[in-house]
């Protein structure tokens, strides 16, 4: 029987990521788990599950700038020479894999495509959700009946010379993208925003770290652009919207439409405030980037010149 091994980029997800491991355990064989240098209790939650006896391995890249391919490729060849995986599945941590009647994943996967994709569906916020549930995929039962037009990746392992996509949604093999059919019977539950402060924190995080990777950095995350700057210029039609924080979208846009949780109860999860939690992971991550700026200034030559030019540059305005 083929071995599945999923692998996840993650980053201040401890709100989701218990519920997340207890489902895809009955989906996948070996988890791995690549952190991006997350100050909440994601990592501490991912030792406990460790412990309990759920197979993961854990590394860290703390790096705040974006190099998403890079990461991925990475990911792609750990699981596939080293955990020995038949089959690689690439998954955010609020992406959740639903089958029809729960079937195992391993029983739908195709025994000669080398790559298939399954269609991202999402779940939002609403004002009916029980605030007081802490899995998520039993607090948000509702999906929007818009289409995504998103896919995302499942690969065979083995392939040679493979470079995956940022976002997950194809890869090139010696430089030919990889034909991958999308498969009717797979879809991932996605739970992007599962409150008003957590995508708050987010969108900004994720424009900033786009923009810390330079160019090719700022032309990816393009999702994260508009959010960010409304929330930069426009801060009050955000923060002080009541109805935001309330709901994603109203229930005449959406279905209930649960999916089949496959995990049970939580044990790790601790309850948090969604502001407090907001403001100091973001806190966390400005420092790393401010830390990181110092360090290319105090290591590399070039930089400290290059600093010292813009910080010397005087230029009347009017």
């Amino acid at each position: 029987m083929s071995k599945i091994v999923s692998v996840t980029r993650i980053l201040n997800e401890d709100d989701i990521v218990e519920a997340f491991i207890r489902h895809h355990a009955a989906h996948v064989d070996h988890m791995l788990f690549l952190d991006n240098g997350s100050s909440d209790r994601t990592l501490e939650i991912l030792r406990e599950m460790q412990a309990e006896g759920f197979p993961l391995k854990v590394s860290q890249n703390p790096s705040v700038s974006f190099d998403e391919i890079g990461a991925n490729t990475w990911s792609y060849q750990v699981a596939s020479q080293i955990l020995g995986a038949d089959w690689v599945v690439f998954l955010d941590a609020d992406e959740f894999i639903a089958t029809p009647n729960s079937a195992p994943l391993v029983t739908l996967l195709p025994p000669d495509a080398p790559a298939i994709t399954a269609k991202l569906v999402n779940y939002g916020q609403t004002r009916e959700d029980n605030t007081d549930e802490p899995v998520v995929p039993w607090r948000m039962r509702w999906r929007d009946t818009a289409e995504t037009h998103v896919e995302k990746l499942m690969l065979r392992g083995g392939l040679p010379n493979i470079v995956v996509e940022a976002g997950n949604h194809g890869a090139y093999s010696g430089g030919k993208k990889l034909a991958a059919t999308l498969h009717p019977d797979i879809t991932l539950a996605h739970y992007p925003r599962r409150n008003g402060w957590q995508i708050v924190q987010k969108m900004i995080a994720g424009r900033l770290k786009a923009l810390a990777g330079g160019r090719a950095g700022a032309a990816h995350a393009q999702h994260y652009l508009s959010p960010f700057e409304t929330l930069r210029d426009k801060p009050w039609e955000v923060l002080l919207n009541e109805d935001f924080f309330a709901r994603e979208f109203e229930r005449s846009q959406a279905v209930e439409e649960p999916l089949a949780y496959l995990g049970g109860p939580l044990s790790y999860w601790q309850p948090s405030d969604p502001a407090m939690k907001a403001a100091s992971t973001f806190l966390h991550f400005a420092e790393r980037l401010a830390v990181q700026h110092g360090r290319l200034i105090d290591e590399a030559p070039q930089a400290r010149t290059l600093v010292d030019g813009w910080n010397a540059k005087r230029i009347f305005l009017f």
